[in-house]
């Protein structure tokens, strides 16, 4: 008979299933463990049968035999201990089987039986949730952070004797709360309300605000005496809260890298690097990187021509499927990256902070723009931001920026989720093309000009037609007009490319 076939899960969600299979004979006492590479994985073995008895507990006179579906693709995760024990529990008789119908164990098993932690908890619990399982057991020291996911009931054990105190009583075990949920920033403070743009900002305003509300990416060509990166911050200030689901995949993400999490993380993450940046740094190793810290956030690339080409062409993985997929021998491990990026450079190679004046050839700057060719077909905005005296705060407020940014960012949501998207950035091809989302021809005969001549990719004639739906949810209005395109095209500008 089948003790127990429930799902762990790896980072990233994927099923792995273990399955415990009970002999109907008796006679043996033996537990063979094949891991997902298809040998045997006698450490889980040992921790699981060490725990069981050294708790007191009798072994069931029967063989065993534990399995992972699918072999090859995914590690044992260390919190499968639990799942294997409580199936043996139950096969031995000690805990019902009503007991594992609808719960998901994680935990690693001490040769003592205690329930020790295990990484990677938070992204666990809600990768069950995902699954539709309403109660988790997790070691009593995770239990304050599986308890940040929405949904599920938490039971927090220190070791097997109170998972049968729990299973064969109903007494939860009462582990430490949670903190208040609160909007936190990525470093766990709440984040400070920004003054208006500073002056230097405001040729830029109009671009920030069409890629907070469209979630477009923006590459931005500016003074190295400016501090470009405040644009990654006003930028996503601008930006609403996340939902349930999102702020637990972030924090989840966070949690999976060592950073502490106590409360779910509310407010979208914004990610800084530079010209030094690593490949491991970026898309990460056993931990995220920063493409996945950015995760539904904003990833601010300074002085983007500079940073190792390797690097740039790694960034098209998350680009363009949300994730990051690293190969191991092991497997493969993924990890979410969904990110805005926000690409800066400066006007030529030989550009400093004290001279305003380029000495580069048209050559030289040429090529120091093709060091983004990796990247470049994947902005959607190109903004220029010249050096200017002022700095003074001016113009409209973030909170009126915000307001409007949100307002946009639901209208876009309503009209696209039969589709399944929620921003215009996400729109396919395939949907623009849809008779009740086509734009008329006399709206979009300049973009047919510009690709007739070969000054537009068909590529980014779909990037132009997304901005278009952005600027015109800003304006309030429906269907993009011909000045919704106009000003769609020139955000995109098509002359940095040859310019």
């Amino acid at each position: 008979m089948t003790a127990l076939s429930v799902a762990t899960l790896t980072l990233d969600g994927g099923p792995q299933e273990v399955v415990v299979q009970v002999s109907a004979l008796t006679g043996g006492r033996g537990l063979s463990a094949v891991n997902p590479a298809g040998f045997s994985n006698f450490e889980l073995r040992d921790r699981v049968y060490a725990g069981i008895t050294n708790s007191g507990l009798s072994w069931p006179d029967r063989n065993i035999i534990v399995s992972f579906v699918p072999l090859g693709l995914y590690p044992v995760h260390p919190s499968t201990d639990l799942t294997v024990a409580a199936a043996v529990l139950a096969a031995a008789g000690h805990l019902p089987f009503t007991a594992l119908s609808d719960t998901m164990f994680f935990g690693e098993i001490g040769l003592d039986g205690a329930v020790r932690p295990v990484p990677d908890t938070l992204a666990l619990v809600a990768a069950a949730a995902e699954r539709e399982f309403h109660t988790v057991v997790v070691p009593a020291a995770n239990a304050p952070q599986a308890m940040l996911v929405p949904g599920v009931r938490v039971i927090g054990v220190n070791s097997l004797s109170e998972l049968l105190t729990w299973t064969t009583t109903g007494t939860d075990p009462v582990p430490p709360g949670p903190g208040p949920d609160r909007a936190v920033g990525t470093d766990g403070q709440a984040e400070p309300d920004l003054p208006p743009l500073p002056a230097w900002m405001q040729p830029a305003r109009f671009a920030l605000e069409v890629a907070a509300a469209g979630r477009h990416h923006l590459g931005v060509t500016a003074a190295p005496q400016l501090p470009v990166t405040l644009i990654g911050q006003y930028l996503r200030s601008f930006l609403p809260d996340l939902d349930d689901r999102q702020a637990v995949e972030v924090s989840a993400l966070y949690a999976a890298a060592g950073h502490p999490v106590d409360a779910l993380i509310r407010r979208p993450p914004l990610q800084a690097s530079g010209p030094q940046t690593s490949m491991t740094s970026m898309i990460g190793g056993h931990r995220p990187g920063l493409a996945s810290l950015a995760h539904r956030g904003i990833l601010l690339l300074h002085d983007a021509p500079d940073v190792a080409p390797e690097v740039l062409h790694a960034l098209r993985q998350p680009l363009d499927r949300r994730i990051v997929q690293l190969a191991r021998p092991q497997g493969t491990t993924t990890f979410a990256a969904d990110v805005q990026l926000i690409v800066t450079s400066k006007p030529c190679p030989c550009s400093t902070p004290h001279s305003t004046s380029s000495g580069c050839s048209a050559p030289a700057r040429r090529r120091y723009r093709d060091r983004l060719r990796a990247i470049s077909d994947r902005l959607d905005i190109a903004v220029t931001i010249e050096a200017t005296a002022g700095d003074a705060g001016t113009g409209e407020s973030t909170a009126t920026l915000t307001a409007r940014v949100v307002a946009a960012r639901a209208a876009a949501a309503a009209r696209w989720a039969p589709e399944g998207f929620s921003t215009n950035a996400e729109v396919t091809k395939d949907v623009l093309r849809r008779p009740s989302f086509r734009i008329p021809a006399p709206a979009t005969e300049p973009l047919r000009r510009l690709l007739d001549a070969g000054q537009l990719s068909v590529h980014a004639y779909g990037r132009v037609l997304r901005l278009a739906w952005t600027v015109s949810d800003l304006r309030g209005a429906g269907r993009p007009d011909r000045d919704a395109v106009d000003t769609a095209i020139e955000l995109y500008n098509p002359r940095r490319h040859t310019s």
